[in-house]
């Protein structure tokens, strides 16, 4: 009896025994179970920057054309080149909460105002855009007295200026479009290389409590061009662009898309902002937008416009004279005595 006692204390001290190392080892086995899938799932949460474009292609909606009217407001900035404003410059190369238009505007127009209240706002546009998306772009930015449009249209750009065409590529403030203008991953894909961001490269980053898909950087490093993708809504955040300001020194540029207007099949940021080495230097704020809109062809036929328009002369330099200002000249002098 005893012997049999013993012998079955024995087995139940080994069972007990076996069971507590089945039971380490299976804790053991479940915890490097949940870190493979944690660090497996971490990785695969970073999409490749390609793939987050073409999310944020699809979520940008699918409208063949859009109409946008804006104020456009520049803020003071002794460091800014106020030239930038009409003349064209070398081109290289914070809520995203969808809302809907017809009821938003109300609501933006005073959070616009009660965030600018401090701010010393210098000069205000009104501005139009048109949109024929990944084919051609037209901006009307018009003062009381000057005038300055900006056409893209098949690979070719034009800048008008008070009815003259100006020779060169669009300034840094242009480039903005370039994030809602194309509808085809392949077509956006290049545009970003030629500016510089390596869309082989993406990260997760934070901005503003928001965690976002940054394409061209390893975050936090901002020292290269970069575009930010909301997380969440798969909608342009920022642009950060690295290039030489109109006085010749290293400066960036940096892009802002906020408040998301939604009408009908497309979302547009009702505001954009830009900053240029950290400061505040313009805003677009949307005052309305139409959907699918025609549009004439000779708003964006570019041969048609270098004929009607004619190319802003150059005056001769008459030694022992001042020498006088083109009408472009002119015009970027008006608009300096507005900063100054």
């Amino acid at each position: 009896m005893r012997i049999w006692q013993y012998r079955a204390n024995k087995n139940l001290t080994n069972r007990v025994s076996m069971d507590s190392e089945y039971k380490k080892r299976l804790v053991v086995t479940s915890l490097i179970s949940i870190l493979v899938v944690f660090v497996a799932s971490t990785h695969a949460y970073v999409l490749q920057g390609p793939h987050v474009l073409d999310l944020m292609i699809e979520n940008l909606g699918k409208a063949k054309s859009l109409f946008v009217s804006h104020k456009i407001i520049y803020y003071r900035a002794d460091y800014v080149d106020d030239s930038e404003l009409l003349s064209p410059n070398s081109e290289s190369g914070p809520s995203s909460d969808v809302v809907d238009i017809s009821d938003s505007w109300g609501q933006s127009e005073n959070n616009f105002a009660d965030g600018m209240a401090q701010i010393d706002e210098t000069m205000e546009l009104d501005g139009s855009l048109r949109y024929i998306f990944s084919q051609a772009f037209r901006s009307d930015a018009r003062s009381n007295d000057s005038e300055r449009i900006y056409i893209f249209s098949d690979g070719k750009s034009l800048t008008l200026i008070d009815g003259n065409s100006v020779p060169g590529a669009a300034n840094r403030f242009d480039l903005y479009k370039d994030i809602l203008f194309y509808h085809s991953r392949v077509a956006l894909v290049d545009r970003l290389l030629q500016l510089g961001v390596d869309v082989t490269i993406s990260s997760l980053g934070r901005f503003e409590e928001k965690i976002a898909f940054v394409i061209g950087a390893q975050y936090p490093d901002e020292s290269v061009p970069q575009v930010w993708i909301d997380q969440e809504t798969f909608l342009p955040l920022r642009w950060i662009i690295h290039g030489v300001d109109p006085a010749g020194e290293s400066d960036t540029l940096e892009i802002r898309y906020l408040i998301w207007w939604k009408t009908g099949k497309i979302r547009y940021p009702s505001r954009i902002e830009f900053y240029q080495d950290g400061h505040l230097v313009r805003v677009n704020q949307a005052i309305n937008l139409e959907e699918n809109p025609t549009f004439p062809e000779e708003l964006f036929d570019i041969d048609y416009l270098k004929t009607a328009f004619p190319r802003a002369p150059l005056q001769p330099i008459v030694p022992g004279e001042p020498e006088e200002p083109s009408e472009v000249e002119k015009t970027i002098e008006e608009f300096r005595r507005i900063f100054e």
